[in-house]
């Protein structure tokens, strides 16, 4: 579903800038290589950096093998 219909930022292009270390919209808007236009979509891109950190933090984090 695209959360910023300006620049077409979709939830998966934001999932994946949090992965990358995004953490408010700005860096969204940095790693998707586009700027804030009306700014309608920073609640929206807000929301959805919490609720990816949040499943992020809520996995089990992977461990190389000795």
């Amino acid at each position: 579903m695209y959360l910023c219909i300006c620049r077409a930022i979709r939830e998966r292009d934001v999932d994946a800038a949090v992965r990358a270390g995004a953490r408010k919209p700005s860096d969204v808007f940095r790693a998707c290589g586009k700027s804030p236009q009306c700014g309608s979509c920073a609640c929206d891109l807000r929301a959805r950096i919490a609720h990816t950190v949040r499943e992020e933090a809520s996995q089990p984090a992977l461990m190389a093998a000795d």
